[in-house]
């Protein structure tokens, strides 16, 4: 746990618990450490109150880190051609050695990681605490809106940014929620005089691109990001896909305030050019605890009742296989590793003030999964950001949607049970980095 004092000369009495997302990412090393010196946003909500990083139990900073560099020799194999996609081997590996440490996966899972939360206020000595999750984070925080009436420090208020819904599995739902992104993308390209001059027919570009790749892949060079060894792998349509998501999750040209690069990628792409995605498909070695991510996941599969075609529009075709191949993945994971299935997710203590966050061209947690949430309390404020990604608190500085999200915030934690001031929104619009 890191405790960040307000910079503020009258600071409220009531923190806000900041939590990282994954689920298995660290609270401690991508936001205290990462994010809260690189972006505006939380620097100035620091000035109203305290700032306090739990990190969730099973990742980096905890004692028990469920890491699996099992997962990190699979990811390379896989992208040598080695091995399949959703081979559990590296699972079963990492689950053995980590259960030889005494480790028991059933004791990690978002009921537990909301009890935390509490535990660590009551710690603390604060009587009364507010809360803010991003990604996962937002599924944690529900859980925490869910225990507020089982605990002795109280939640005053909660903001969920890029918000998981409870009853869907959200990695079958990727061929939904990534084309649902892409569409908002494309559309807003046309709508921009610059972008759509420069890059005309941006959709029919882009899956014909992905058409071209499965019918005939390219070798494309790879770097191991340790030994910075590379080697050759196949650039298929799924992977350009998968390549293609990074830029969607964070919009922004060298994460500066210019704005987003993806049709310029695509234009590039559509003249052969592809050096532009092996950064992101080299991303082979991920540092968060991949046992808890599915830990997790694989608890709560009870409080799945939804299928993606009920929630979203249609996907591409083009994309149906990588939402196919990620559940089967999961699913092959879940079976080796039998956690305790918790019971059904079930809204609780509505009232909780919660302020809801969506960015437009988020291609993991889309607006309607906020506003799906948003639905089921009696006092929640839903904005969506157009040209963010997933994270809107983490606009880059000099975008105009930085600003405004931090002035909303702002507001809500004022005063969480009247509707924050959100004037501003009407000047964010999405920008295109035009080449």
């Amino acid at each position: 746990m890191v405790r960040t004092r307000s910079t503020g000369t009258t600071p409220a009495a009531d923190p806000l618990f900041v939590e990282q997302g994954g689920p298995g990412d660290s609270t401690i090393g991508d936001i205290a450490n990462g994010a809260l010196p690189k972006y505006p946003e939380l620097p100035a909500l620091l000035q109203g109150r305290d700032l306090i990083f739990v990190e969730e139990r099973g990742t980096r900073y905890a004692k028990r880190f469920l890491f699996c560099p099992e997962l990190n020799v699979h990811n390379i194999a896989v992208a040598q051609g080695k091995q399949s996609y959703t081979d559990p081997s590296w699972i079963r590996a990492c689950n053995a050695r980590l259960r030889a440490q005494g480790i028991n996966p059933s004791a990690f899972n978002t009921r537990e990681n909301a009890a935390d939360i509490y535990a660590v206020a009551e710690s603390l000595g604060y009587p009364a605490f507010n809360y803010y999750g991003v990604s996962y984070g937002t599924l944690l925080g529900q859980y925490v809106i869910v225990q507020a009436d089982k605990h002795k420090p109280k939640l005053r208020s909660v903001i969920l940014d890029g918000v998981v819904r409870p009853d869907l599995d959200f990695n079958l739902a990727s061929s939904h929620t990534i084309s649902y992104a892409l569409r908002n993308v494309f559309r807003a390209c046309t709508q921009d005089q610059q972008c759509n001059a420069a890059y005309p027919n941006l959709e029919r570009t882009f899956l014909a691109i992905v058409d071209r790749l499965n019918q005939k892949p390219i070798p494309l060079t790879l770097t191991i990001p340790s030994s910075k060894a590379t080697f050759t792998t196949q650039l298929d349509g799924t992977a350009f896909v998968t390549g293609v998501v990074a830029y969607l999750a964070r919009p922004y040209s060298g994460e500066s305030a210019r704005g987003s690069s993806l049709p310029w990628f695509i234009h590039a792409a559509s003249q052969d050019n592809f050096g532009w995605i092996a950064e992101s498909l080299s991303d082979l070695e991920p540092r968060g605890a991949r046992e808890l991510y599915h830990t997790v996941v694989c608890a709560r599969s009870r409080s799945v009742r939804l299928q993606p075609a009920q929630v979203l529009p249609p996907p591409y075709p083009q994309l149906l296989p990588l939402g196919l191949r990620e559940a089967e993945a999961v699913n092959n994971v879940c079976d080796v590793l039998q956690v305790e299935q918790k019971p059904p997710f079930v809204h609780a203590n509505p009232q909780i003030p919660t302020l809801v966050l969506n960015g437009s061209d988020d291609p993991i947690t889309p607006a309607p999964y906020g506003e799906a949430v948003a639905s089921n309390l009696t006092t929640a404020y839903v904005f969506t950001f157009p040209g963010v990604g997933h994270g809107s608190l983490f606009a880059p500085p000099g975008m105009p949607a930085a600003a405004c999200v931090t002035q909303i915030a702002a507001d809500f934690l004022a005063n969480p049970r009247q509707a924050p001031d959100s004037r501003c929104l009407a000047q964010v619009k999405p920008a295109f980095v035009v080449e």
